[in-house]
């Protein structure tokens, strides 16, 4: 008999029961009766590698003998295990155990050393003795099961036994012809491992059943599909190939090219089937009706919702939602509505290998009547008959097969219309069901998109308010600028500083109004964080140059430092100047040019503090808490009330802040946070 037949049976064997072990470990349960089960399973695998390793002369023989003793051991440690619940603590028990553990001692003892101890009363007392005894053992054991079981515990141990009398069964068959020639039959010695492969989805199938072991095996429709596929494949073209062989053997002069025209096709034949999509519905559907309990795997086709509605960003929302309906239902395309509220109407939307009038659908349809039924979540159109809406519906789609409602609560958000399924398809509940379940997040979905864009609309005006808001204050405060600078031409227009500052201050306006424009036309751009380049900004000569321009102006503004400079990285130093004008002109107004407005510079902990102090009438901590920075508050006559919050945010957007202190009477103290980014290099002035 041919050895690769050999190794090839006993390979597979050791597959099956190592496959079978590990899934003990991974899914099964951990009790006692569960690694009882390992023992055994684990211990054949062992010895059906162990015998083609020996037949390699990769081990030596007796490990054979070894693993077939602890094959052995395994299973009546299994069979007494079943026992014990009820009798593991009796003396038979106790004695049936102590038996078992002799005889597989005498078994391993005698099969490995390969001799005997001599003959009592004519019989040989040899390994193939203890073999006889082990089996007999076995059987007296699982006889000993099957009486003491009851109805409930013979339902669960039932395929068990048969597997093991099976398997005993083999075993006293073909060592009561080796117990009286000694020589082995080449035949039972392939049968083995085979015998054992019959027998293993019965252990399966009672791993499952018994409550100790609680093994959770679960086929996934998918590994069943492409299963069933794959071995339908093989057949096939197992199936052509004995064509073509017969045609090849008995075909005549031309049977070359037949056998070859026909393996062609049939190769051809397959990769067809494979890439069917209607090919493939029917098998899905098939296997759906007659190997599951359930025709959906909900758990599956959730995932398939939330991943199809997740992924594919450069997709709208709308085409989002229709793909997702047409993988649910198999359907190879249809067409979406989306409701709008304001327009009283059903939009189109999106639309996917659908032909019909795709036109908005007024809320008012006498197609839409059955949907004002809240439980009513599809129209099935090819299966009603006598139906006027369907029979409108299919007058404007011929190739309609199902609309279906999107609900967001109690209203209806969206419809779509699919074309029939690629596999005939008759709606149960279980259909009924998932479409309303995935109708109701499609719903929300749909809903919380449109909201997200409305949103995003909002924000966008908000942003636009906003900078509109800026621009007028700016312009109020570069409007003030001028005034001063024209109330005080007269006074000191004859001075060549004067001029010479009245032209930078003209320039600095007729600048800052160009940015102000250029601004409100930028509404709508996202920033990238991090994108923007900073500027590295002396902030000492910034301020001297800010308070000189001042002075020159007319205004009172005087600076205390004892840094000669001192460096920041800022994004925007023009938003600095800015802040800084509105914080000194509010302090000049509030001094009525009695004091000067004092600027001083300190630094503390990475942060440098830029002062800005008054002496005018100060303000109530209230106000400063709760009325200053927010917007449209104001308490000087003819203001905004935008000024502070636009310098707050102007501080933020730098990475800094505004800090104010005042007392009534006394003043106030603006203090302006910046980061610092080196440690402060200290000269004198």
């Amino acid at each position: 008999m041919n050895s690769d037949l050999f190794i090839l049976a006993y390979e597979a064997a050791f597959v099956a029961y190592a496959s079978f072990a590990t899934l003990i470990i991974f899914r099964g349960a951990r009790t006692w009766l569960s690694g009882a089960l390992f023992a055994a399973i684990a211990a054949t695998a062992l010895w059906a590698q162990m015998w083609v390793a020996v037949t390699f002369g990769i081990v030596p023989a007796w490990l054979d003998a070894v693993c077939g003793g602890l094959r052995d051991a395994g299973w009546l440690g299994l069979s007494l295990a079943l026992m014990y619940p009820r009798g593991g603590k009796t003396l038979p028990w106790r004695a049936l155990l102590v038996l078992a553990l002799v005889l597989i001692a005498f078994q391993i003892g005698l099969d490995a050393r390969g001799t005997d101890v001599g003959k009592v009363a004519g019989i040989r007392v040899d390994g193939t003795l203890a073999r006889m005894a082990v089996t007999i053992l076995g059987l007296v054991l699982v006889e000993n099961i099957y009486r003491n079981s009851s109805s409930t515990e013979f339902w669960t141990h039932k395929h068990l036994l048969i597997g093991l009398s099976g398997v005993l069964a083999f075993q006293l068959l073909s060592r009561v012809p080796e117990f009286l020639t000694h020589q082995q039959d080449p035949s039972m010695v392939l049968a083995r491992p085979l015998v054992f492969l019959l027998v293993l989805p019965l252990f399966v199938v009672s791993s499952i059943r018994l409550p100790n072991l609680q093994m959770r095996v679960h086929s996934s429709r998918s590994f069943v599909f492409y299963s069933a596929t794959l071995i339908a494949a093989g057949i096939m073209l197992q199936g052509v190939a004995a064509a073509a062989w017969y045609v090849r053997s008995y075909g005549g002069t031309n049977s070359t090219v037949l056998a070859v025209i026909l393996a062609f096709g049939g190769v051809v034949a397959v990769a067809v089937g494979l890439v069917s999509g209607g090919l493939r519905s029917r098998v899905r559907k098939y296997i759906n009706e007659n190997f599951f309990s359930l025709k959906y795997d909900y758990r599956v086709e959730w995932e398939k919702v939330i991943h199809a509605l997740s992924l594919n960003p450069s997709q709208g929302s709308a085409e989002r939602v229709l793909r997702t309906l047409c993988e649910l239902l198999d359907s190879p395309g249809g067409a979406l509505w989306i409701h709008r509220a304001s327009w009283h109407q059903y939009l189109p939307s999106a639309r996917l290998a659908f032909s019909g009038a795709f036109v908005p659908i007024p809320e008012t349809d006498l197609r839409l009547e059955p949907f004002r039924d809240e439980k009513r979540s599809y129209s099935a159109l090819a299966d009603a008959t006598g139906d006027t809406t369907a029979e409108l519906w299919r007058k404007d789609f011929p190739a309609a097969w199902i609309v279906v409602a999107l609900r967001y609560r109690s209203n209806v958000v969206g419809l779509a219309i699919l074309a029939k399924s690629r596999a005939p398809k008759t709606l149960d509940w279980e259909d009924e069901n998932l479409i309303r379940v995935v109708g109701l997040q499609l719903g929300a979905y749909l809903v919380q998109e449109e909201t997200a864009q409305a949103l995003a609309d909002a924000r966008q005006l908000e942003e636009f308010n906003k900078r509109f808001a800026f621009i007028v204050h700016d312009i109020k405060n570069t409007i003030g600028q001028l005034s001063l600078l024209v109330r005080n031409a007269a006074q000191f227009g004859h001075e060549p500083e004067f001029r010479a500052d009245m032209i930078t201050t003209l320039g600095n306006a007729v600048e800052r109004l160009q940015e102000l424009l250029k601004s409100l036309t930028l509404v709508g751009e996202t920033s990238v964080p991090g994108i923007k380049s900073l500027e590295t900004v002396d902030l000492i000569a910034f301020l001297r140059e800010f308070t000189k321009e001042k002075g020159n102006l007319g205004q009172g503004v005087v600076l205390d430092t004892k840094y000669n400079s001192l460096g920041l990285k800022l994004s925007d130093s023009t938003n600095l100047r800015r802040v800084l004008e509105h914080v000194v002109t509010n302090a000049s107004d509030a001094s009525d040019g009695k004091r000067p407005v004092e600027i001083a510079v300190s630094t503390a902990r990475e942060v440098v503090h830029i002062d800005i102090t008054d002496h005018g009438r100060g303000m109530t901590d209230a106000f400063v808490a709760e009325e200053l920075f927010r917007p449209l508050r104001s308490t000087k006559d003819g203001g905004f009330g935008i000024g502070a919050y636009q310098a707050r945010e102007l501080m933020r957007d730098l990475g800094g802040d505004i800090l104010v202190k005042s007392k009534i009477g006394e003043g106030t103290c603006v203090t302006l946070e910046l980061p610092l980014p080196a440690p402060p290099e200290i000269r004198s002035p």
